[in-house]
């Protein structure tokens, strides 16, 4: 597998930084030059601003700044400085490059509440960078609030000071930037929720740093590039078998639709076979619906609601004579205590991959010890709501802490954990993890999850590792939406509109074509 994008967090940086010096001898100071010029040739082209005002920190985020606000004075620039006592105390590289704004008599001063912002056509902020790891004082807090509120553009150095880098939240205020130029790696917070509503566009700027300190990161950001490099090519001499069998579990009176919709998708991601294993209940609507597919009526239980337990694993045994792929387990299924029968005997069953979702991932909440009773790699994909109830922590948590409960409970699991909503973060076994960058708001509609569940279990059918279907799954889905909102809007996308652009999503995504949604967003310098 090809790692395209490697994230950084503040732990890793810092070391990377270390050795940086150590090992190469590369000093601090030539990599703040080359930080502040890049970000000069960036600032240039995008916004060519006649008076910036760089307001910057007392660390070597500001030096960054200080380096830009040179090479803009330098050529033909108004620029005006605006130095903010983020400590004690100035870094080395601060101090040069201060002496150096000073000799080239380039307008500064220390005192913010003296600017007139509106006078100013350009906002540089180099305040704080990945050295913040606490909240700021009342009057960086007032100071940031006031260029927020001035409706001049800003344009952030390394992160929007105010940001925590390693999961994006804010420290009581952030900047709110027009772009953000990072340095090296991109920081996990510029690229999850919230911190990637806090700029409209991300640079992405090389420091030439040398390949081989990267090799420990094992944090990703999963993009079209990436997915273009794990996509096969499907051979000319090929039959049903050759793409696999996929058997989805679940459906119930009223929840037809959802094995439905998994099917489907199943189908038109590339798998040779479904199967639906359903109660008989619903088996007509099934068969009308999907006549692709060859279904298992399990006979109903009582209530005439749901699959019967007692007599689930006979049916399974005796009628399922296609071997699986992967067996996806909890789409529609039911909530009923009992139901938690069939998902015990599907985990002691199968031997093959198995996909745990939606109302099967509700009924092991109390019960995760089942998962090691697995013969194969198990992907659990639960939204915000079932990932509260699988890990005991409020819904809110769980959205303020993505990364890292995803990657608690993978780790726990020894699990692929796939925790959906904005930024889908994917994580195996707590080893590496991954950031989702496709999806829109549009896609908050019933019955995603379904489409998802199935796209992913087709990708496994076809021969693509747990890890890999799940990462390819879950862009894919995402940029589905994305090319239908860039076509209508970012509102009202359905599950059905997804499943019937799956093939040539996937074809956009082997010719490494990105929607204006991807391109809109990182550039690559």
């Amino acid at each position: 597998m090809i790692f395209n994008m490697k994230l950084a967090n503040t732990k890793d940086i810092k070391k990377i930084d270390s050795l940086i010096e150590s090992r190469y001898g590369i000093s601090e100071n030539v990599r703040v030059e080359l930080a502040g010029f890049k970000s000069y040739e960036i600032i240039k082209n995008r916004y060519s601003p006649k008076k910036p005002l760089i307001v910057v920190g007392t660390g070597n985020n500001g030096a960054d700044g200080l380096v830009a606000a040179r090479f803009l004075a330098l050529n033909g620039s108004d620029c005006r400085v605006v130095i903010v006592k983020t400590s004690k105390t100035h870094t080395k590289q601060f101090s040069s490059n201060l002496k150096i704004i000073k000799k080239l008599k380039i307008q500064h001063q220390n005192n913010f509440n003296k600017i007139n912002l509106k006078t100013h056509d350009l906002i540089i902020d180099a305040i704080f960078g990945v050295g913040l790891n606490r909240d700021m004082n009342t009057s960086i807090k007032k100071i940031i609030k006031a260029m927020n509120l001035s409706k001049v553009k800003i344009c952030s150095l390394d992160l929007p000071s105010g940001m925590n880098p390693d999961n994006g939240l804010p420290y009581s205020e952030c900047i709110k930037a027009d772009a953000t130029i990072t340095y090296d790696f991109i920081k996990p917070g510029l690229v999850t929720d919230p911190g990637c509503r806090m700029t409209k566009k991300l640079f992405h700027v090389s420091l030439s740093t040398p390949n081989n300190l990267s090799n420990g990161l094992d944090m990703f950001l999963v993009d079209n590039k990436f997915c273009n490099s794990l996509v096969k090519d499907r051979n000319m001499n090929s039959n049903k078998g050759t793409f696999g069998h996929v058997v989805i579990i679940g459906g119930s009176k009223n929840m037809s639709g959802a094995i439905l919709l998994s099917g489907l998708a199943s189908y038109k991601t590339g798998c040779g076979l479904v199967t639906l294993c359903a109660p008989r209940n619903i088996s007509n609507v099934l068969k009308k619906k999907l006549p692709e597919a060859i279904i298992i009526d399990v006979p109903s239980s009582k209530d005439n609601t749901t699959m019967d337990e007692e007599l689930f694993a006979k049916e399974i045994k005796t009628r399922l004579t296609k071997k699986p792929s992967v067996v996806v387990i909890g789409p529609g299924l039911g909530s009923r205590k009992g139901l938690l029968r069939i998902v015990e005997e599907t985990i002691a069953y199968f031997k093959c991959p198995i996909i745990i979702d939606a109302d099967a991932l509700n009924l092991i909440s109390n019960n995760l010890g089942l998962l090691s009773r697995c013969k194969s790699q198990v992907i659990l994909t639960p939204h915000p709501g079932e990932m509260s109830r699988i890990s005991k922590i409020k819904i809110s948590e769980v959205q303020r802490n993505r990364l890292a409960i995803a990657k608690k409970i993978s780790k726990k699991t020894k699990t692929i954990t796939v925790l959906k909503g904005f930024r889908t973060v994917i994580s195996e076994s707590g080893k590496e993890t991954f950031i989702n960058k496709s999806g829109n708001p549009g896609m908050a509609t019933g019955g995603m999850g379904d489409a998802l569940t199935g796209i992913i279990a087709s990708f496994i059918a076809q021969g693509y590792t747990a890890k890999e279907s799940a990462l390819l799954g879950v862009f894919t889905h995402g940029k589905a939406g994305d090319i239908i909102a860039e076509k209508t809007s970012k509102r009202g996308i359905l599950a059905s509109d997804i499943i019937k652009i799956i093939s040539k999503t996937i074809l956009s995504i082997e010719k490494n074509k990105e929607s204006f949604l991807d391109t809109d967003e990182i550039t690559y310098v």
